[in-house]
This record gives structure tokens, sequence and C-alpha cells, in this order.
């Protein structure tokens, strides 16, 4: 008879994850400890053993307490999909807790198949298939935008690298606080991306744009298996004729076709974000649609609709800040948002 638990060891975890065909980064340890220790949310991660003792299956649930977002469950926070693998008996154990905990809601970020949930798709992901002959890749991106903006990036003088430097990182988080501070949403703090580095190892790196030595943009990627995710990315908006978004996503496109991998995923947009769709759509992706589930009902979530007159206030706000106070600000309500 199966058995439920939440104590397996991290190397047979590890094993279940790499033969499981649904699995991704954000079923990993890694993930559970980078979360734990960023934002100190609580995990409650449920496996299923088979009568021999192995895994069979796994849903990581993350406890979030937020007078912003409510007092939820999450499978997980900061991911763009995560769902059960394996056996799906495992949900019951699931709403059990939901219930034991007293929270507002479980949300899933997949597809359930279940009467109990609710189910919202608000998001897509766009998806670039890979090859080991680049020269089939850059035939796919758009030739009047695309590959016009990596030639002309390439004639300026940039030069595009890879590093784990940590003042290379604290440059990116700086021009991601730019970024974000620009469209009005707060941004990772500081330690999320410390963090990031210090417990993802491998499964991260970061790419930088530099001219005349200077980064005047950055990107992070992360690997898991056969796939390369565009994680976060920041410029310096003086900088932004020199393409050094299209520099350092082609170079690290180059990257993953020459390492093997076969999928590259631009990562999660909302429908309302029209000129970012249409951007990523033109590097000859595929569009995947992102269905969540909710139990026992979808919350009212403010970043899903960006015409809501709270939003918009708060992306006012969010722009006229000083600096120093946005900072300060964004690190005390990110965790919110995952």
């Amino acid at each position: 008879m199966a058995e439920i638990t939440k104590n397996v060891k991290e190397d047979e975890w590890k094993e279940f994850l790499n033969n499981a065909a649904a699995s991704g980064i954000y079923h990993t340890p890694e993930w559970k400890k980078f979360l734990e220790k960023t934002f100190g949310f609580k995990p409650y991660y449920l496996f299923v053993k088979d009568d021999n003792g192995k895994i069979a299956g796994l849903l990581p649930l993350f406890h979030i307490k937020s007078k912003l977002t409510g007092n939820r469950l999450c499978s997980v926070p900061f991911s763009h999909v995560c769902g059960i693998i394996g056996n799906e008996d495992i949900l019951k154990e699931g709403i059990r807790l939901f219930e034991e905990l007293g929270v507002d809601s479980l949300e899933i970020r997949e597809h359930v198949e279940s009467e109990v949930f609710q189910h919202r798709n608000s998001f897509s992901t766009y998806i670039l298939e890979l090859s080991p002959d680049t020269g089939q890749v850059w035939q796919k991106l758009d030739k009047g935008s695309v590959r016009w903006a990596i030639k002309k990036s390439q004639k300026t003088g940039i030069s595009v690298e890879t590093t784990r430097n940590i003042e290379d990182i604290k440059k990116f988080y700086e021009l991601n606080c730019i970024t974000k501070k620009e469209i009005g949403v707060p941004c990772h703090p500081w330690n999320f991306f410390k963090n990031l580095f210090e417990i993802m190892g491998d499964h991260v790196s970061l790419y930088v744009t530099r001219f005349n030595n200077e980064i005047i943009a950055g990107g992070i990627m992360e690997y898991f298996k056969d796939s390369v995710l565009y994680g976060y990315g920041a410029a310096d908006p003086d900088y932004l004729e020199m393409h050094p978004y299209n520099a350092f996503i082609w170079n690290s496109i180059e990257d993953a076709c020459k390492n093997g991998y076969r999928y590259y995923d631009f990562g999660r947009t909302s429908y309302d974000n029209s000129g970012l769709i249409n951007f990523k759509k033109r590097w000859g992706t595929v569009e995947k649609k992102l269905n969540y589930s909710y139990y026992p009902k979808n919350p009212v979530s403010l970043t899903e609709n960006r015409d809501n007159l709270k939003y918009r206030i708060g992306t006012k706000v969010n722009q006229r800040m000083p600096m120093l106070v946005y900072k300060k600000f964004s690190s005390m309500v990110f965790g919110s948002f995952g």
C-alpha cells in the first residue's frame, strides 16, 4: 500500500526527479532550501512511496502568510509551473493539510484533474526548441527585429560573458532595481540573488553584457535536465539602443545548443503585457498556456489584473519613491508575491 511521508533522503529525492518526466527545477531540494533561507516560508513537502519504499510521487507546498496576498498554500512560490509528480492520490493529503492549517486557499501551478479545484489561465510561457546546429535556431528568429538587433549589438563594441563574481551579481541587482522601479513593481531583494547563486549552484548562471568594461545588462538562466529557463533580466535604460538584451539572450541560446539542451523557456508573461509577449514570440517560440488550479476557489490576485485601480496606484507610488526607500519597501513586501 502506498505511503505518504514528509521525510526522504536527498539523494533518493534527486534520483526520483531525474527519472520523472514532469519534474522541473522548482521540485528540487535546492529550490526548497532557497525559498526557506530567502523568505522564511514554511515547507510542507509531501512524498508518496510505493510498496518497495521507492518515491512514486511529490507535491511540494509552502505556507505563505501575507496581508497583501492572503494566507495560502502554494506549489510553489516564485515558480511559473510546478505541480504534482506521479501519484495524484497525494492531492487528498494536500487538501487535508489545507484544512488542518486553516489557510484560505491552496494553489497548484499546474492543471489538476479534479472537480473540487477551480482553474484559471492568466499566463503563458514561450518556449524555443533548440538544436545542436545553432544555424537552424538562428533561422527561427524574426529577421526584421531579433536577428537585426543581435547583429547591431555585435557591431557596437559590447561583449557578453558568464560570471559568478559577487560584485557582478551585485551590479545585476542594482540594474534589476532600476528596471523594476521603472515598471513600477517591487524589486527582488539583494538576498534573493545572493542566495540563488549560493544554493542553486550549477543550476543557475549570470550572463552579462559589458560596454567599456561596465555591465549594462544581464540575465540569470536556470538549468534543469534538458531545459534552460530565462529567469530574470535587467538593463541600464541608457543603453537600450545597443540591444543588450538581445546580445546576452542569443549568447545564452548558443551556449545552450552547444551544451545539448533541448528547450529554452522565456518564462511566464501575463496576457495584458502585449509588448513582452511580442518580444518573446519573435524568438521563434511556441506558446504554452499555464493553467493553475485553486482550492476551494481562485482568490483575487492583485498582480493578475494590471488595469485594477489598486495596481495602477501601486505602480505610481513605486515609480516615485526615492531608490533607497523603494529598496527597503521592496524587501518588506516582495515575498508576498511569490
